[in-house]
Order: structure tokens, then C-alpha cells, then sequence
């Protein structure tokens, strides 16, 4: 039998479940974008995508939604790393951001 406690335990751990589903799915979104902007800039992309942030927003049409931002590194040639963050507004990418970097006109 289906009592409140056993109810609610139910309810808990499928709102989880889909709150960690939706998690896997932002991250994926947010690699791609890292990796083409990566591509589209000419520079290599490090295998590092970290969360940093997460908080409370309201999306495009004013209704509530979570915006996620990630770091990533990136590097030209040599040993020096550089930042960058991707954005996201629920499960859409807002924006990319690529810290400055040194330009080889070589290249």
C-alpha cells in the first residue's frame, strides 16, 4: 500500500531524476557550444567543462527558468591556457565567451 511518506519519497526521487537528467543534457549542450567556438576561433579545446555557477532566472518570455554557466580552457600552441564560459538560459545557449589571446598572424 501507497502511504504519504512512501508518496512523497516517490515524488522526491522522480523530480531528482529529472533534475539530474536535465543536468546531463545542459552539460552536453554546453560542451558542443564550447567545442564549436573552440573550432570557429582556430584554437584547441581542453577536455575541461566545469559547472560554476547555477541560479534562478527568468527566461525570454518572463516565466522562471535556471541559468547555468560552465568554464572551459582552451589553447592556441604552447603551454598557456585560456578561459572560457558558456552560458545558458534553462536548456538554451545565451552566450560564448572567449577570454583574449595573443594573435599569430602566422597562423
Amino acid at each position: 500500500m501507497l502511504t504519504l511518506e512512501n508518496f512523497v519519497l516517490l515524488v522526491g526521487l522522480a523530480g531528482g531524476g529529472l533534475f539530474w537528467a536535465n543536468a546531463v543534457d545542459c552539460r552536453s549542450r554546453a560542451r558542443r557550444a564550447a567545442i564549436r567556438a573552440c573550432s570557429e576561433a582556430d584554437v584547441l579545446f581542453c577536455d575541461e567543462l566545469s559547472l560554476k555557477r547555477i541560479r534562478l532566472g527568468l527566461g525570454e518570455r518572463g516565466q522562471p527558468s535556471l541559468r547555468r554557466e560552465y568554464g572551459f580552457e582552451f589553447f592556441t600552441s604552447g603551454n598557456l591556457r585560456y578561459a572560457g564560459t558558456v552560458h545558458l538560459r534553462g536548456r538554451q545557449i545565451a552566450s560564448v565567451e572567449m577570454s583574449p589571446r595573443p594573435f599569430d598572424p602566422s597562423a
